[in-house]
């Protein structure tokens, strides 16, 4: 017996070290990628591979690195770095830095690390509510807890050791803290940047977008959409706040015959599908009407990402000459809000190899 159990850990032993070679091998491509354009025909496939490859590389980074946790939260199968066992260990430099409705936003040090710790905002209950706060908060960790994408901020832990109303009667209203990693803030319009960071930021907030559409929670709207909602982390743009993000369609009035209240940018009014179906009382057989715009969420998304970064980034006049035209046909479709979220991966990614073949 003792000898299979070697045999089992000798294998899964050298298949990890199989794919570590593997990961830090592609790494090593995308970086080259990234530095350097070459226009050999090699070259071109290994960049098709590399910019597929790019999406997803941080997120598995992320993945390695964070593995490497205490020993308690190990054998609790916690992904995370914090808990309540260790969050107060962050040390607070500097307090109240930013926030909104339900939480404030401190900064912090942890081993040498900075770090952003949220809590509960201490508004007023004539403003919002305690429960509300909590609600949205809860909400925020519960969202980030199930989405991974590498335009999302990284939340490194949180702590929920009471909500309103269980605490004894001297003790704060509540306790709930998350911490996350740092980022700068930045202004777009201001930020210096090559042409080659100009595509790859915007083909990573596409990419964003697509994720978002095609979430494991269906088709998310980030509903707070603000410019401060997004910082820079390691010279990549992450969305920040989650709390007024959500992925109920707009309602509709749905016929089969005929749409009775058309959808917003030519959407189609469609019925609502079994699992929206089992948290609403609407029954189709007996006359329901209620439908949904499919895709407006999406919609939404593109309009703040072109309003808010793309129409900046993509400047055709700071771009060579001959990608100013594809450049300004596509500003033009995402004024006209004309475009699906995958078609525009698409486009900016056959403009970044257009770059490396010609450049």
């Amino acid at each position: 017996m003792a000898k299979i159990k070697l045999f089992v850990f000798i294998a899964t032993f050298a298949q990890l070290l199989i794919c570590l070679n593997i990961f830090l091998g592609t790494k090593q491509d995308v970086a080259n990628f990234k530095g350097t354009f070459k226009s050999s025909s090699k070259r071109y496939q290994e960049s098709k591979l590399e910019l597929i490859l790019g999406t997803y590389m941080d997120t598995f980074t992320r993945s390695v690195q964070f593995k490497n946790i205490e020993k308690q939260n190990m054998l609790l199968k916690n992904p995370y770095i914090f808990n309540c066992a260790n969050i107060n260990e962050v040390h607070i430099l500097k307090s109240n830095v930013g926030g909104g409705r339900s939480k404030t936003v401190d900064i912090g040090m942890f081993k040498g690390e900075m770090v952003v710790t949220k809590r509960i905002s201490a508004m007023k209950p004539k403003v919002i509510s305690e429960e509300y706060r909590e609600a949205l908060f809860m909400k925020e960790i519960l969202l980030r807890d199930q989405l991974e994408h590498p335009g999302l901020i990284q939340m490194l832990g949180f702590c929920v050791r009471y909500i309103n109303r269980e605490g004894y009667k001297d003790f704060p209203l509540n306790d709930i803290k998350a911490v996350y990693e740092y980022g700068e803030e930045f202004d777009i319009q201001n930020l210096k940047l090559t042409t080659n960071e100009r595509l790859f930021h915007a083909l990573d907030l596409a990419n964003l977008l697509l994720y978002l559409h095609k979430s494991p929670l269906g088709s998310l709207k980030i509903g707070d959409f603000k410019k401060t909602h997004f910082l820079l982390v390691k010279n990549k743009i992450k969305l920040i706040d989650f709390d007024y993000m959500h992925n109920i369609e707009k309602q509709c009035q749905y016929s089969q015959n005929v749409t009775l209240n058309a959808c917003p940018y030519k959407l189609s009014c469609t019925r609502l599908n079994q699992d929206e179906l089992s948290n609403t009382s609407c029954d189709y057989e007996r006359g329901c009407k209620i439908g949904k715009c499919a895709g407006y969420n999406m919609k939404r998304n593109i309009y703040h990402i072109y309003t808010i970064f793309l129409k900046h980034l993509l400047r055709p006049e700071v771009f060579p000459l001959q990608i100013q035209k594809i450049l300004l046909n596509l500003l033009s479709t995402l004024n006209d809000n004309e475009i699906e979220v995958a078609e525009l991966v698409e486009i900016l990614g056959n403009i970044i190899l257009t770059l490396t073949i010609k450049l």
